[in-house]
C-alpha cells in the first residue's frame, strides 16, 4: 500500500517540484540552525573529556563515520530516485 502510494505521488511530482522541495528544507535546515541558540553545546563536556576523545579518535572511528555518511546519503539518493 505504501508503496502503491509512493508510485502514484512520483507521477505527479515533476524534477522542478523536487528540486524545489529539497532546495526549501535546506534553506530552512540552515535558518533554523542560525536562529537556534547553540551556545548550551560548548558546555556539555570539559576541556579534559574533548582532549581525550580527540586523542582516542582512529583511523576505525573514520571509517565508522564515513560509513554512516555513505548509508545515509545512499537513503537519500534512493529517497530521491524514487520521484524521478
Amino acid at each position: 500500500m505504501v508503496i502503491f502510494l509512493v508510485v502514484e505521488f512520483s507521477k505527479e511530482i515533476s524534477k522542478i517540484d523536487l528540486i524545489g522541495i529539497i532546495v526549501g528544507h535546506i534553506i530552512f535546515g540552515f535558518a533554523l540552525t542560525q536562529l537556534l541558540d547553540w551556545s548550551w553545546l560548548k558546555n556539555l563536556m570539559s576541556e579534559e573529556d574533548k582532549e581525550k576523545i580527540l586523542k582516542g579518535y582512529n583511523w576505525k572511528d573514520l571509517i565508522v563515520d564515513i560509513a554512516i555518511i555513505s548509508v545515509v546519503l545512499g537513503l537519500l539518493f534512493l529517497i530521491i530516485s524514487a520521484f524521478i
